[in-house]
């Protein structure tokens, strides 16, 4: 016969089970919670925070070296062509990151190019773009110049490639000739270890707009002793490659092969001022392979590592989540549960 004390038990004991299972139901309930949280998480930095932060930097300053051996160039100083000559351009780029907006970057670009062994500066390129930080594409504001004069359209891809890298062919903007030419894609080369995407650009000769030239003695232009001055204009034309890490989109190889004349703009004649085959050099080269192989891994961990990581776990978490919630939600008889039969009366 059942006393008082034994009922009393009872009623303890299923007190006691019921709060196990709401608890059960509790650790559930959160382990889904999170679990939700985290994949919802997986796809917010895949889908939108990835996006809006891979993009180009404005606090950015590089430099970068081209050499040409065996150049020819017209010293100016000396009204001579000199020949043979080792030609070094040198490019540094600076972000300027008070004039830079949430998507625009503005970039100042320099380059010297002189004659190493006579010290003789041959020319300076000076260029200011504001361009899109994703897609790199050049606009017109923010002070973008070319040479100083802002009234210079500029359009294409300028000192920035989009990070998305495809092998269709892109405008390139030349400062040159002062617009882009295309430049396609021209098969796959390995760059440092690197497998690198080469594209080509060829800009045929052009008039250089907006230079204002003196006459050129008719010597200079190959017409003779005592020939008169003439007018000229300036022709360039240059055939560029780019070797491009398709995980970046970054330029990580350059060459350059250019040629720039004076020549006068009635009759015969022309004066080469500048015709070099200009390589970047293998320091340049390992310097820029390496920051686009770090911007390669941020890149895989936002657009990879992070969202599949945090997909993963939070799948783990509610399936788990879900497993200890049915395991609170079924829970058997209390007499059954101590392994005794079901209560009979007399």
């Amino acid at each position: 016969m059942c006393g008082p004390g034994t009922a009393s038990g009872d009623r303890g004991e299923g007190v006691g089970d019921d709060e196990e299972a709401a608890l059960r139901n509790v650790i559930g309930m959160v382990l889904i919670g999170l679990g939700a949280f985290l994949v919802l998480t997986a796809v917010l930095v895949r889908f939108y925070v990835a996006p809006r932060l891979i993009a180009a930097p404005t606090d950015v300053y590089q430099v970068t070296r081209l050499r040409a051996e065996n150049a020819t160039y017209f010293d100016a100083a000396r009204l001579q062509q000199v020949t043979g000559a080792t030609v070094v351009a040198t490019n540094t780029v600076r972000g300027d990151v008070t004039s830079s907006q949430d998507d625009i970057a503005v970039w100042e670009s320099s380059t010297v190019v002189q004659d190493v062994a006579r010290g003789t500066t041959i020319e300076i390129q000076n260029q200011r773009v504001a361009f899109d930080r994703r897609t790199g594409r050049l606009t017109n504001c923010c002070g973008a110049s070319v040479q100083g004069e802002t009234s210079v359209r500029q359009s294409g891809l300028g000192l920035f490639w989009p990070v998305h890298a495809t092998k269709k062919a892109k405008q390139v903007y030349d400062p040159a000739t002062r617009r882009p030419w295309p430049a396609v894609f021209d098969g796959s080369e390995r760059v440092h270890g690197v497998l690198a995407w080469r594209f080509v650009q060829h800009v045929p000769a052009t008039k250089v707009p907006g230079q204002q030239l003196p006459d050129v003695p008719g010597e200079l232009l190959g017409r003779g002793k005592n020939s008169p001055s003439v007018a000229v204009d300036r022709y360039y034309q240059a055939d560029a490659t780019y070797w491009v890490d398709p995980r970046t989109g970054a330029p990580i190889d350059q060459e350059q092969k250019v040629l720039s004349t004076l020549q006068p703009r009635t009759g015969p004649g022309r004066l080469v001022v500048g015709q070099m085959d200009l390589r970047m050099t293998p320091e340049s080269q390992k310097s820029l392979q390496g920051k686009s192989s770090d911007g390669a891994a941020k890149i895989n961990l936002l657009k990879t590592a992070v969202p599949i990581g945090a997909a993963a776990v939070g799948a783990v978490l509610l399936a788990a989540g879900a497993v200890v919630g049915r395991a609170g939600g079924r829970r058997p008889p209390r007499d059954r549960q101590r392994g005794k039969p079901l209560a009979t009366t007399r």
